[in-house]
């Protein structure tokens, strides 16, 4: 009894974690390169970003963005309903922007010859 009441208490922390502020991340996949991951000839020597390189977290309607490729990048957040980009930036190694409507976006990071994107919610 005493560890379900322990693990109610966390699945009901994990639920309000927005509400205290806690940073969720951003899954982000790769949606355009000109060299796939998985390409066997890929030497890792190529102009190419690692995509581990890229990480996004949203934290109430604060989006932090990171792209660790010692080049350029650019973001842009599209609003999810009307196709609207709602933020743009340019930038290096990281940036943050303030989201102010609430609803779905998505969130496309260019950098080198990749592109990452991922979705998110801002309540």
């Amino acid at each position: 009894m005493k560890k379900f009441f322990i693990l109610a208490l966390f699945v009901l922390g994990m639920c309000n974690a927005p509400v205290f502020g806690m940073e969720h991340e951003i899954v982000l996949t790769e949606l355009y390169s000109i060299m796939p991951l998985d390409d066997p000839d890929d030497d890792g020597a190529g102009g190419r970003p690692n995509p581990n390189q890229f990480r996004a977290f949203i934290s109430g309607n604060l989006l932090s963005i990171g792209a660790y490729t010692d080049m350029p990048a650019y973001v842009e957040v599209i609003d999810d309903e009307t196709g609207e980009v709602v933020a743009d930036d340019e930038f290096d190694a990281e940036t943050e922007t303030t989201i102010n409507k609430a609803g779905s976006y998505i969130v496309q990071i260019y950098s080198g010859n990749t592109i990452m994107t991922g979705e998110f919610e801002v309540e």
